[in-house]
Parts: C-alpha cells; structure tokens; sequence
C-alpha cells in the first residue's frame, strides 16, 4: 500500500504543475494533471493555491522563462461552449514563486493562470443568469456578476471576482468544486451553497446542502487555516481578516431566505439600516436612491421587495417613516419630514 503524500510533497507538486501550466500544456500533460489532480482531494486546493502564488510572482516583476514543450509540440486549445478570452503568459522562476507564495495568500483578486484563465462569466445589471456546467453543476450568477472558470479543470476550479453566486454541485470524480474568493478557498464535493464579495460588505458564503471546506492559505509551505461550514450553517468575515471558526454560525430558514432571496428577484431584509438596503437596490438598476436625512438613513428595515423596483421600494420607506419622495429621472431623493422612534 503506498504511503499517503504529505502536505509538503503535494505543495511541492502543485508548484511544478503550475509552472508548466504556464508556458501551456501538451495534451498528454493535460491528461497527466487530471489524473494527479483525481488522485486525492487535496490536490486542486494546492494547485489553485500554487497558481495565486504564480500571480504575485509575476505581479512583482519576477520574469524569466520556462522551458517550451518538448519535440516543438504546441499546447493544443480546445473549443469552449463558453466565451474564451486567451490569457498570454510570462515565464517565471520556481524560485520566485515560491518566494511569493505568502503574500499571495493575501490577493483578494488572485486570477487562474496560464491556460486556466480562459473562461469568463459575467451578469449584466439587472440581470439573473443561470448556466449548466460540465458536470452536472449549475451556477446561478446575481446582477453585476463576474466568475473566472479554470479550463483545465473540468469546470471544477472557480474564482468568484465579485458579486454574488449560488452553486448546486454535482458530484463528478469524488473531486471537490473550488471557488476562490477573497483570498478564501471554498471547496466541496457535492452540495449546494451561495458566496457573495461586495464591495464595502463582508464574505459571506451559506451551506444549504453538504459540508463546505473553507481554507485560508499562509503560503504554500505554511499550515492553512481551515473551518468546516455544515449544512445550514453561515460564514461571515470581512477581507484580510484572519480565518476563524467562530465566523461560521447556523442560520434559521428565515435567514436563508433573506440571502438567498435575490435568486428569485428579490431583496429581503431583516433589520438592516436603509443606508445599507439602498446600497443593495443601487447593484440591481440605473436609478439610485439617495437619502438626504442621516437620522432617516439610519433607520431598519424589513420586508421583501422586488429588485428591480427603487422607485416602489421607495414610496414604502417614506409611507413607513413620514418621509418624502422626489423623483428626478435616475435619482430618487428620500427627505425626511418625520422620524418614527423604534
């Protein structure tokens, strides 16, 4: 029976694929890292994490090259059913990735690499996608959305860039489904779970079926940070904090609904200041809501509303506060007349 690789022998591993990634695959390699990335679970995390850290590496101006395929062979790119924007690549030392791989862990916006980043997925404002990937897994991209796929991966290495996404996951190979956003690492084999990263708003990621693996990187050599998020339970942290099991907490139904209710077109809230619930409408369309009253933008608010609808959304918090409603084309101005005590 042979013996079980060890963090470090995997890391070491993860690197050198990353560098070939690099200069472009041959077919056979391509089977090769399949295969290697089918043999244990841990493998895709660390070969993710190895291309963040090719990422810094060549943000930091480390250049040099890497060896071309043998024989003159040229890495062959397959037709994609998605839109495919062509990544050109730089080559750099080992040396200096793995230099950089600290600090890589700290890249809130850490691309896939090479002939990994190819595949983009966007949703336009207003707009709710939903997409079948290979697999069997289905995505469902909110307004505003962007996802990175990794090609190479069997659609089963994401990056999330920003906005919020919903992934039902269908189990292909026993290999887990990564999405990578805020420098976190989300992975799982089967099961479904919602992430959002917003600007001026914390990570959150919500388990509704399955066990989430959630792993914060301190570099390719050092010991990640890891919590386990289980079904119906939450993670909530803000970027560049430190990973910690006390964000992950269970949330009742009523919860789940409020943050998943987008899917459908909606927005619910559960006593968030309106500053806040206006800050969500402004993602959905072109007219903004402005609250000209500080007292007035600090009030809660609850209810669920359509998305698209700020002017509607409006009239209810000025019936509901005694507040003002003028309307100038793209811009909806709230007034207060009356603050309601709560």
């Amino acid at each position: 029976m042979p013996n079980r690789e060890t963090a470090s022998e995997i890391d070491e591993t993860a690197v050198n694929w990353a560098a070939r990634a690099e200069r472009g695959l041959v077919p056979e390699e391509r089977a090769d890292l399949d295969r290697w990335l089918d043999g244990d679970s841990r493998h895709l995390g660390a070969f993710v994490r190895a291309q963040a850290a090719w990422i810094h590496a060549e943000r930091a101006g480390a250049l040099g090259r890497m060896p071309e395929p043998e024989d003159g062979q040229k890495a062959e790119i397959g037709e994609e059913a998605l839109s495919i924007r062509q990544s050109y690549s730089r080559g750099l030392s080992r040396r200096m990735v793995l230099g950089g791989s600290a600090a890589a862990a700290s890249l809130g916006a850490a691309y896939l690499v090479g002939f990994n980043r190819d595949t983009t997925l966007e949703s336009g404002i207003g707009e709710i996608r939903h997409i079948k990937l290979a697999g069997g897994t289905t995505l469902t991209l909110d307004t505003d959305t962007r996802v990175d796929i990794a090609r190479s991966s069997q659609d089963r290495a994401l990056q999330l860039v920003r906005g919020k996404l919903f992934v039902e996951v269908a189990n292909w190979r026993n290999r887990p489904l990564a999405v990578r956003a805020e420098g976190i690492m989300l992975e799982i084999v089967e099961g479904a779970f919602g992430v959002q990263s917003l600007s001026q708003a914390p990570l959150v990621a919500l388990v509704t079926n399955g066990k989430l693996l959630v792993e914060q990187s301190q570099g390719i050599f050092g010991q990640p940070r890891t919590v386990t998020v289980q079904e119906n339970q939450a993670l909530t942290m803000f970027p560049r904090d430190q990973l910690d099991p006390r964000d992950v907490r269970s949330v009742q139904a009523v919860q789940r609904e409020q943050l998943l209710a987008w899917r459908d077109g909606m927005l619910s809230f559960g006593g968030e200041l309106l500053s806040d619930a206006v800050r969500s409408f402004d993602r959905y369309g072109s007219t903004r809501i402005v609250v000209a009253d500080p007292h007035l933008a600090r009030q809660k608010i609850t209810g669920l509303f359509k998305a698209n609808d700020a002017k509607g959304f409006a009239r209810a918090v000025a019936a509901s506060f005694g507040a003002d409603v003028r309307d100038e084309g793209g811009i909806i101005r709230l007034v207060a007349k009356n603050i309601v005590s709560t």
